[in-house]
């Protein structure tokens, strides 16, 4: 699926000039305006299974992965809370690349910006100078089409094991389009001719940074 750049919507008004409405001006603005307070993720922590056999966690699918890795809730090594996600390739690999995709649909307000944030850690490394490990966290939406269009998009790539969680911090680069009820929070991982690597997942967060959506 071909991944696209988005534009600056046309149609957006409070684009660049958050936090800058009077609160006279904000009395008129009709509440469905307003981007949402707190959480908008669904079990970020990975502390809840999901009743759906085909699905480990609840609120999160697993869009795809190859025989050679797999999904398991880790009890030990976590962030926060009680557990994570664990991603783990399995021996020997059934192909060069393992990959394993988990995402998202998330409801948000058209016209606000948003912030991800989440704890990795390499538990496990196997691997050499030629096959890196690669996980790619990304916030996207889909047209009408299908097609995908990126709104955030951090790579992260290891050379070895870590001795503690990394926590990752990012703002979409633009607001959601105003014709865009939903988006989408994915993590990817590769791992490439590496069986027995370990990497975890935890407290995934979603967040408005914004008070006023720019489409108001």
């Amino acid at each position: 699926m071909m991944i696209r750049k988005p534009r600056i919507n046309p149609l957006y008004r409070n684009y660049g000039v958050y936090g800058t409405v009077s609160p006279s001006r904000e009395k008129c603005i009709p509440p469905a305006c307003f981007c949402e307070r707190g959480e908008l993720l669904k079990n970020g922590g990975f502390e809840t299974l999901s009743p759906n056999p085909f699905e480990l966690f609840a609120g999160w699918i697993l869009q795809s992965r190859t025989l050679d890795i797999g999904l398991t809730q880790a009890t030990v090594n976590v962030y926060q809370g009680n557990s994570a996600a664990s991603v783990q390739t399995t021996a020997p690999p059934v192909v060069g690349v393992s990959i394993l995709v988990l995402r998202q649909y998330v409801d948000v307000t058209p016209g606000c910006l948003y912030r991800l944030k989440f704890a990795e850690r390499m538990v496990t490394f196997v691997g050499d100078d030629g096959h890196l490990p690669l996980l790619v966290a990304r916030v996207v939406y889909l047209d009408r089409n299908l097609n995908e269009y990126e709104l955030l998009n951090i790579p992260i790539q290891k050379t070895a094991a870590d001795t503690e969680y990394n926590l990752h911090e990012q703002t979409t680069n633009l607001p959601v389009p105003c014709d865009v009820p939903g988006i989408v929070v994915q993590f990817s991982f590769y791992i490439t001719d590496a069986p027995g690597s370990v990497w975890n997942l935890d407290a995934v967060s979603l967040q408005s940074v914004a008070r006023i959506s720019a489409c108001c």
